[in-house]
């Protein structure tokens, strides 16, 4: 889920709570702050990038001396739009667009090309706006399932669709011949490249089906609980790393594109190289997180000597902080820039860096310490464990299952 957000920066990380509280991960919002951004935004990354997002939220500025946000001209803007985004499948003025406003009266707006139309609620629960919000996600998918419908491609094989004897026989003829009809009277949201020529569409709701995530959710729990004992065989590498590879939607989810696995990144300098586990790879760079993913066993102890007045951070620990700490390092050094475009397809210099190891319970036992330590020490660090990460996919797959629409 990629949802792009215009509104005033006082109100980013309002939005970051509240979609959180409902199982949606940071890297899901993309935060601008103005109209001629968010315009930028959609001619630059969608019109012309054809990447993908789900929804767009705005507020309303104008009641202020400066109106930056333009609600008006952003939905004027965005359904005058014929072109296409998602790799050129959808239209680009289908895509839902949400007014989040604390005003009461909309004099000044025009609200008929909104999708909704929700009052902000200042404190407490968010439930009304993001069940609507969910609304809307789900009829847009409603609508192109009933365009696939329409087309007669629902639950048909699109790979080499133009090599299928359907494709020669029935739909070039039907479809493609009368495709400027079809765009206009059959169809609301695929575009006109998709009607001439349907291609596969790679979305995880539409592929996935609830089974499949529960058992790869179930199967990470059993990995990290019941593997067999470590030795020199069955390490982090064989157990761990496997799993990883074999079910890269626990890392990915709904938050990173795809991931690179032990990608070797020379810094030239210093003639030495860094490789870490995984790197989780955005489809917007320059404005969602690129993160840096280190495994370690779920049995790391964080710290020794509990139960003096100066708990320590265990030798262990203290060795894969450090080696996380390197990974930053290198990826902050604008030096090295190069050779990370190279390797991974993208400049950047927005990352995360994130230590997968230990347990919740000891983590919350040393509560006191624990957020204190990683800040003053290796502060840009966050430190994950296995519950945790396991509780980040069980949001995935509530949130999934909110949004999913049954086909035929």
């Amino acid at each position: 889920m990629k949802i792009l957000v215009n509104d005033f920066k006082s109100e980013h990380e309002n939005y970051k709570n509240i979609f959180r509280n409902y199982g949606y991960e940071e890297n899901e919002l993309i935060l601008l702050d103005s109209f001629q951004e968010t315009k930028s935004f959609i001619v630059n990354q969608l019109e012309k990038n054809k990447l993908h997002i789900d929804a767009i939220i705005t507020n309303e500025s104008s009641k202020l001396f400066v109106d930056s946000l333009q609600a008006s001209n952003l939905e004027r803007f965005k359904n005058g739009l014929e072109t296409s985004y998602s790799k050129g499948n959808f239209r680009i003025n289908s895509i839902p667009l949400i007014l989040y406003s604390k005003n009461e009266t909309r004099e000044n707006i025009g609200i008929e090309g909104f999708q909704a139309v929700i009052k902000k609620n200042t404190i407490g629960q968010h439930d009304f706006f993001i069940s609507k919000f969910e609304e809307i996600i789900k009829n847009w998918r409603k609508e192109l399932i009933t365009d696939l419908e329409n087309l007669e491609i629902l639950n048909k094989n699109t790979l080499n669709f133009h090599e299928s004897s359907f494709y020669k026989t029935y739909y070039k003829n039907a479809i493609t011949k009368n495709s400027e009809t079809v765009y206009l009277l059959k169809t609301k949201i695929v575009s006109k490249e998709f009607i001439n020529l349907p291609t596969p569409l790679l979305l995880d709701w539409l592929i996935l089906g609830r089974d499949e995530i529960e058992k790869t959710i179930t199967e990470f729990n059993s990995t990290y609980n019941n593997h067999v004992k470590y030795d020199r065989k069955n390490n982090e590498r064989t157990i761990l790393h496997d799993f990883f590879n074999q079910n890269k939607m626990i890392l990915l989810r709904d938050a990173f594109i795809d991931l690179e696995y032990e990608k070797n990144l020379y810094d030239l300098n210093q003639k030495t190289n860094e490789e870490c586990d995984y790197i989780l790879k955005t489809e917007f760079p320059e404005f969602l997180k690129t993160t840096f993913f280190e495994v370690k066993k779920e049995d790391v102890t964080f710290y020794v000597k509990k139960r003096t007045k100066r708990p320590q951070l265990s030798s262990n620990y203290l060795s894969h902080l450090e080696q996380v700490w390197r990974y930053k390092e290198y990826s902050e050094n604008r030096d090295n820039q190069p050779e990370f475009e190279s390797k991974l397809g993208y400049e950047t210099s927005n990352f995360d860096h994130i230590l997968l190891a230990g347990r919740k319970e000891e983590k919350l036992e040393m509560n006191d310490k624990f957020s204190g330590d990683l800040n003053r020490m290796f502060n840009g660090i966050e430190v994950v464990t296995y519950e945790e990460l396991e509780e980040l996919n069980i949001d995935y797959y509530n949130k999934f299952k909110r949004l999913k629409i049954e086909t035929k």
